[in-house]
């Protein structure tokens, strides 16, 4: 199955991957995580290939190089059958790799909002139908006669608009067109019976999840939604990692040639269902931390690699969609991101924020983002304060045995029947695939109500409850020294599981509580918790407060908001210009806090307990 040498310099490598086989040639010492990450192959390498983790791990049959001792660590006797972790094993000849297909997506069952959520709406592209007659007096050329006739003297056109317009001119001097400006240019000319609908994108960047909505820009009504994998786990589960992968030119091109490549079968995903023609897609509007931000538009994050950890840019930046070839839009559509904050705390921050200012919060508030890169902002009537500290995946789904997105076959809560013991709820009322989000946090949250889970988070010894109708209802295995609770067929939380739920918690925790006595608070003194991430709104509040991730003195109400970001994004695209120009006085507000500067490492420890 391996060997030394091989006189063949380049290796083929196939991959299997469910009914879906690709293939590529590489040269002989290449890694295999390298290989299959330049087939798109989506691997659980949350390490970043330092082979710590040993998640990468995949069915091999071929020639690869001898196991390194951190193979033989965390495979042992699966080397024989021909397990191999893709981080250390190269390529020494032609190989045939079978990996689990990891990369969950589906219809996003969060997108719950339409126009009506944001009351009147004034989008920046605008698809609106013009008759001309050309016997109309007092216009010297066809392009003022177009703006004395829409009452928008300083509109400027594109050639290519100019173009579509005299190509309409009818043999009687008339056009019947529909134009599409973008504020104050024209940028296209349909003819009258073509859709008089535009659309846009909003696309979340999430670290462990991508999310994306498609909207009416007439109507605000959101007509199609999609969710998945960032396929950049590969690369790493956190931003550190990212950053890392990213330092050379190679590394930033692969990342970001992968990030755009799911964002394109997102669209078409989402055109698909809708049944819109790209060609009417006008905007994509992009949020996400600064990292992903950079790494969005092909600029190095190497200034994060050291301290102070400065971005390159925190303004809103605009291009064409013609400067990326693979995205589904029209070509002279505008794709834009929204500004950023500070250090890591990104445009999904700040649209956050917006979405969260326009619901009339009851101040003082805070409001999370429960993502990898946990968001955190401190609201008063005057001042914001934020933060970000590194939470991990876990409350995406990432780094836990059976994470998925909050797509259809996700388990989204956990209840408990007296008679019947576990119930999973799941989304598209499927059988269970796995667990988001809210439902990896329902179940830790119910089995530490159960006595199941220690104040510690070790799950506790079956001899030791006492409880046997409970022992019953809910089976609590060992298998490959490793303990979990059993949620359904295939489906279970393990003890790792709630290892990486306690360093999320606990990052959190730490960061609120240095968030709090940096504007002079304490947590009794908060109105209202906002919590947001991409799993949806269906996060229970009492399940939040049970696992510890709030401070215990808190009273107030916590409030669900779904994918906030997303919301604020959308909100920000239907309300336009305007909206943009609302941003700047909000973040006029925020100041930015250091929590490492403020003890957060000794915090973090004291907080990573269920109690």
């Amino acid at each position: 199955m391996y060997m030394d040498m091989d006189k063949y310099n380049v290796c083929v490598v196939t991959c299997r991957q469910g009914a879906t086989t690709k293939e590529v040639h590489v040269e002989r010492g290449t890694s295999l995580l390298r290989a299959l990450r330049s087939m798109g192959i989506v691997l659980d390498a949350g390490c970043g290939g330092l082979g710590k983790c040993g998640r990468c791990k995949v069915m091999t049959d071929g020639i690869l190089g001898r196991p390194s001792q951190i193979e033989m660590k965390h495979l042992g006797e699966e080397l024989d059958e021909g397990w191999r972790l893709a981080c250390q094993a190269t390529v020494e000849g032609d190989v045939d790799v079978y990996v689990d297909i990891l990369d969950v997506g589906g219809k996003a069952r969060f997108v719950d909002v339409n126009g009506d959520a944001f009351g009147q709406i004034s989008p920046s592209v605008v698809k609106e139908k013009i008759d001309i007659d050309l016997d109309d007096k007092g216009a010297t050329s066809l392009r003022d006669l177009i703006c004395s006739i829409l009452g928008k003297p300083h509109l400027s056109f594109r050639p290519e608009a100019l173009a579509d317009i005299s190509a309409l001119l009818s043999d009687i001097g008339t056009i019947c067109a529909y134009l599409v400006t973008i504020d104050d240019q024209c940028i296209a000319a349909f003819p009258e019976n073509y859709d008089k609908s535009a659309y846009g994108f909003v696309c979340d960047l999430g670290t462990t999840t991508l999310s994306m909505a498609l909207v009416d820009l007439s109507s605000g009504k959101v007509v199609s939604g999609y969710t998945k994998t960032n396929p950049q786990k590969s690369y790493g589960a956190d931003v550190i990692s990212r950053i890392s992968a990213a330092l050379s030119s190679e590394g930033l091109h692969e990342m970001r040639s992968v990030l755009l490549e799911s964002i394109s079968e997102m669209m078409r995903h989402c055109l698909k269902e809708a049944k819109v023609n790209k060609k009417d897609v006008f905007e994509l509007l992009v949020l996400g931390n600064t990292v992903m931000e950079h790494i969005f538009w092909g600029i190095s994050p190497k200034s994060f690699a050291r301290s102070p950890y400065l971005p390159v840019f925190t303004d809103g930046l605009t291009s064409e969609a013609s400067n990326f070839p693979g995205l589904l839009m029209h070509p002279l559509g505008r794709v834009r991101t929204v500004p950023a904050i500070a250090r890591f705390v990104g445009g999904d921050m700040t649209a956050l924020l917006f979405e969260l200012m326009s619901l009339n919060p009851k101040l003082p508030s805070l409001v999370i983002d429960l993502g990898t890169n946990g968001e955190i902002g401190l609201v008063l009537n005057d001042a914001i304060f934020v933060t970000s500290a590194a939470a991990g995946p876990a409350f995406e789904g990432g780094a836990i045995s059976c994470g998925m997105p909050a797509t259809d076959g996700a388990i989204y809560a956990l209840h408990w029947d007296e008679k019947y013991g576990l119930k999973p709820m799941v989304l598209g009322n499927t059988k269970p695939k796995g667990m988001c989000g809210s439902g990896i946090i329902s179940a830790l949250a119910l089995f530490i109500r159960l006595g199941l889970i220690e104040e510690s988070g070790r799950i506790r010894d079956p001899e030791s409850i006492k409880d046997e109708t409970l022992l019953s209802k809910i089976k609590i295995e060992d298998e490959k020294n490793e303990r979990k609770i059993i949620i359904a067929e295939d489906v279970a939380l393990t003890q790792w599981d709630i290892r990486q739920l306690q360093l999320a918690k606990g990052a959190i925790y730490a960061a609120v509580e240095i968030l709090t006595e940096e504007a002079g608070l304490n947590a009794d003194a908060l109105n209202a918790i906002y919590l947001a991430g991409s799993f949806g709104s269906c996060l229970n509040p009492r399940d939040v407060m049970d696992i510890r991730l709030l401070p215990k003195a808190f009273k107030g109400e916590v409030v669900a908001l779904g994918n906030g970001a997303l919301k604020g994004g959308l909100r920000l695209l239907l309300k336009g210009r305007k909206a943009f120009e609302d941003v700047d006085p909000m973040l006029s507000k925020v100041r930015y806090v250091d929590i490492e500067e403020r003890g957060f490492s000794q915090r973090f420890l004291a907080s990573l307990f269920f109690r």
